[in-house]
């Protein structure tokens, strides 16, 4: 099992605008098709920054997953209005449960 921590950066001053959509949209399409959000955040001192948290049990559920999303034809408008919203720049990291952490 693995963990995403995916920062997205709204342009300047639509961050609000960004978690929003997020919520209401994009988040939950994704679980729709199969992905577990963890959760979803906005950052104290960078209202233009939105964190979501993703889980997969391992590298091909992350596959399907997206697979499933990417191939979704919703995915196309939802991508183009995050492209709108955004600054074309995000950041991810990958996180493994330590081991004997109850996260395992």
């Amino acid at each position: 099992m693995f963990y995403e921590i995916r920062t997205e950066h709204a342009r300047p001053g639509r961050g609000a605008e960004l978690a929003s959509y997020m919520d209401e949209t994009v988040i939950p399409l994704h679980q729709e098709l199969g992905m577990h959000v963890v959760g979803a955040f906005t950052v104290v001192g960078d209202e233009d920054a939105f964190v979501w948290i993703r889980r997969f049990e391992d590298t091909a559920d992350r596959e399907r997953v997206l697979k499933a999303v990417h191939g979704d034809p919703r995915c196309a408008g939802v991508a183009e209005t995050v492209a709108e919203l955004t600054d074309g720049t995000e950041s991810m990291i990958r996180l493994e449960p330590a081991p004997g952490s109850a996260l395992r």
